[in-house]
């Protein structure tokens, strides 16, 4: 009888110590300056969508030495090659990054796709690759050569957005910007130092710059777009995210990270928005 209670002394201190000792593992959390999505500093910090999901997840799984680190999206992915013990959030899943990135089997939460952004003035000048359904023929444009655009060094757009970049990549269509500030090519975009832009409508809607700026879908590009957690190819990566992977599937985490993103939605879109997410089939992950 001693023993037993002797084992089950040890079974409970194994429980309760073992999962704290985990969560004592430092954590470097990488954040790009992308707001409203990461929201570096300023007044509304509080209210940034991934701010806030990296707040959830630390109180839920208990992470109790995690540290921050702000860099542009190619240097990040380039932390995570090497095998440094951070998570991201929010990342596309691409084949490319799916070599070096441990992504969750499941999405954190779903955001309208990357569509093109134009000053609301020179609608003359890209009328005429409007398509019948209200999208961007984004490769007839790029074969114009009539456009400057200003894209972010190692930020993905995800799929036909990605595709047409790749394609002319060599032809002095992008204008690059290496800064970790996300809304730089918003700010390019207003100043007329580019004639467009790729980005998400709450973007526009965080910079304040609804009356300036007007957003298109792109021709191929799907309504919705999953984005996961994402960590390193080891131990400390894998062990990571089979706990997102638990706390994504076992408790209603998406649906709470869902709220923190229509808070920056235009309320016309929070409907169709929600609408969309319903019909989202996990299976396709």
């Amino acid at each position: 009888m001693k023993r037993l209670y002797q084992n089950l002394i040890i079974l409970v201190l194994l429980i309760t110590i073992g999962p704290a000792a985990t969560s004592a593992e430092e954590i470097t959390w990488f954040q790009p300056n992308f707001p409203p999505y990461a929201i570096i500093k300023g007044p509304y910090k509080q209210y940034g969508i991934d701010n806030r999901i990296i707040k959830y997840v630390t109180i839920h799984l208990n992470l109790t030495n995690s540290t921050f680190k702000t860099a542009n999206y190619q240097r990040i992915l380039e932390e995570l090659r090497k095998g440094s013990h951070g998570i991201i959030t929010p990342l596309f899943k691409t084949q490319e990054r799916e070599q070096f990135v441990c992504y969750t089997s499941r999405p954190s939460y779903f955001v309208f796709s990357n569509g093109i952004i134009f000053n609301r003035k020179d609608y003359r000048k890209y009328a005429p690759f409007l398509l019948k359904d209200g999208t961007i023929d984004l490769t007839t444009l790029c074969k114009s050569k009539d456009f400057r655009i200003g894209i972010n060094l190692g930020r993905s757009y995800y799929g036909a957005i990605d595709q047409t970049i790749q394609t002319y990549k060599q032809q002095q269509i992008f204008n690059i910007r290496t800064s970790a500030d996300h809304t730089g090519t918003l700010t390019m975009l207003k100043r007329r130092r580019v004639d467009a832009t790729f980005g998400f409508p709450v973007e526009i809607k965080y910079a304040g710059l609804n009356k300036d700026l007007i957003f298109y879908r792109v021709s191929g590009m799907p309504p919705l777009s999953p984005v996961y957690f994402g960590a390193p190819q080891n131990k400390f990566g894998y062990s990571m995210v089979r706990r997102l992977n638990r706390m994504l599937k076992e408790t209603n985490a998406t649906n709470i990270f869902a709220t923190y993103y229509t808070y920056w939605l235009d309320e016309e879109l929070i409907d169709d928005y929600y609408k969309l997410c319903r019909e989202y089939n996990f299976n396709q992950d």
